[in-house]
Order: structure tokens, then C-alpha cells, then sequence
């Protein structure tokens, strides 16, 4: 077994998704832009952007946790594991902590998160999409907000061990 599939099945028996993060890049979706009455139209969707295995060891993200693509198999653009986030936005790294009253999204990390006036809530559809051994993967919307412009964001959630 080679290529993609391979790296796959690879990557759904490692703690670390470090092997999802090379698989192929695929379009990533435009985010909703939904903005309050009379609110600037100018106004841009919060994009995040891809990460790599060295951002998510630099924040200290190995282990058990969560992951989001805009694609199942696609870059990875928000991981959060035990009580710290991160994601990526404009070419930095921002780390993130459970907002008050976040609930618990899986064993050890929670649904929402906050980094100054960067919110991320991640909503899990619980409808499964692909099992591994130590892994689930299922659609999931993050609701990105920044700066009185919110985003929604459709793609998947991978979480494991």
C-alpha cells in the first residue's frame, strides 16, 4: 500500500496527525460572512490558515485532541488538545485558552475558545464520517469571530488519541 491511501491509514494510528497534514491540498471552502444590520460591508471573513506538525510541537499540542480541515484528508487549520488551542491567521500562530463556560467537546479539550478578541466554537455534528483504531472523524462548522465579523467554517473534525 503507497500514496494516499496509505498515509491515511497511517495517520489514523498516530497520536501526532502529523501524516493528515501532508496529504493532498484541497480547496479550501469561502467562509459565510454574516455581519449584524448596517454593518460594514467591507469587511473580510476571518481566514485561518494552514498549520504544521512544527506549530502544533512549538505550542505544545502532541497527544490527545482534537484537529479541523476545511476537508476530510486536507490541511490542517485549527488543533486543540487538553486546555490550549491554536490555530493560524495571517501568517502567525495564535494560541488559544477555553472560554468561560466552554463545555467538553472530547475527552480532554473543550468546544470553545478565545485569544483576546479571536473566538473559535467548534460545533461537532456527531455524524461519523470515518473510524480508525484510536480515531473519529465527523463533519463539524467552526464559528470564527474576530473584530465584529463572524465566520462560518464547514469541514471536518478528527479526534483521537
Amino acid at each position: 500500500m503507497s500514496g494516499r491511501l496509505a498515509r491515511r491509514v497511517i495517520a489514523a494510528c498516530l497520536a501526532v496527525p502529523a501524516v493528515v497534514a501532508t496529504a493532498d491540498a484541497a480547496r479550501r471552502p469561502e467562509a459565510e460572512r454574516i455581519t449584524s444590520a448596517g454593518a460594514n460591508a467591507a469587511r473580510r471573513p476571518v481566514a485561518l490558515q494552514a498549520t504544521t506538525m512544527t506549530d502544533w510541537r512549538a505550542a505544545g499540542l502532541d497527544g490527545t485532541g482534537c484537529y479541523w480541515s476545511p476537508s476530510q484528508g486536507g490541511p490542517i487549520h485549527f488543533v486543540a488538545a487538553g486546555a490550549k488551542a491554536m490555530t493560524r491567521i495571517n501568517g502567525r500562530v495564535v494560541i488559544l485558552k477555553p472560554r468561560r463556560g466552554a463545555r467538553d467537546l472530547f475527552p480532554f479539550t473543550y468546544d470553545a475558545w478565545q485569544s483576546g478578541d479571536l473566538t473559535i466554537r467548534v460545533v461537532d455534528s456527531a455524524r461519523i464520517k470515518a473510524m480508525g483504531y484510536e480515531t473519529v472523524t465527523t463533519d463539524a462548522l467552526l464559528i470564527v469571530s474576530r473584530a465584529g465579523t463572524t465566520s462560518r467554517l464547514h469541514g471536518s473534525l478528527i479526534c483521537g488519541s
